[in-house]
């Protein structure tokens, strides 16, 4: 499979790639530093553009089967420019009009998804971001009301507290109806992100995942 991922040098994104490349996919880093991307491999290709530009991003699209986002939205309280919904927007525009329907992407709890139960992990982080990261918040939430109005094959992965811990390989998944640890390792998102790709049970879904 052909897939392009946006924040590839990232503390989540590099891992992504690495997994893609690890399950035999062809992976094009979309990156704003491509000197950042410390992987080497034939099989990886660098392309270097900002979030916004849809000229870069509509050609970056030509040929790929499948989109891995891992940009991050600043964690302040506030900022002049919502650049993450923004690319997103012209993201969802160009995959339209390139035929590209498999969207990978990430958020926090703080965005609410209908299958989720009432419980610690899906109540408290959307409390404490609309207060320590108001603006956060908002862009988040829009985001994720943007990609469930889309005709994308989507998925969002929700997680709360990444670390730079080791790989463990066990992840766990629910909607608030499962125990978990809010924290976990970015390896672990990131391999999650890549297994994405051949794994249709969150298609147009939201699950969180923890530890």
């Amino acid at each position: 499979m052909n897939v392009l991922i946006f924040g590839a040098s990232g503390g989540i994104g590099k891992w992504a790639v690495e997994y893609a490349l690890q399950d035999g996919h062809h992976v094009t880093a979309y990156v704003r530093h491509p000197e950042k991307v410390q992987i080497t491999s034939d099989h990886l290709t660098l392309i270097q553009g900002q979030i916004t530009d849809k000229e870069k991003i509509t050609k970056a699209l030509s040929g790929q089967n499948a989109v891995i986002w891992c940009v991050g939205i600043p964690m302040k309280r506030k900022y002049p420019v919502m650049q993450s919904l923004e690319g997103h927007k012209i993201l969802i525009q160009a995959m339209k009009e390139q035929g590209v329907k498999r969207f990978i992407d990430w958020g926090t709890p703080s965005i609410r998804f209908e299958q989720d139960k009432k419980s610690l992990i899906t109540v408290a982080p959307g409390i404490l971001a609309g207060i320590a990261f108001p603006q956060a918040k908002k862009e988040m939430v829009a985001i994720g009301q943007l990609l469930q109005t889309s005709e994308l094959e989507w998925t969002l992965v929700r997680f709360m507290a990444p670390k730079d811990t080791p790989y463990t390989g066990k992840v766990k998944t629910g909607f608030g109806d499962v125990k978990m640890k809010f924290s976990i390792s970015r390896k672990d998102i990131g391999a999650f992100m890549a297994e994405q790709l051949h794994d249709d049970r969150f298609i147009r879904s939201m699950p969180i995942i923890g530890s």
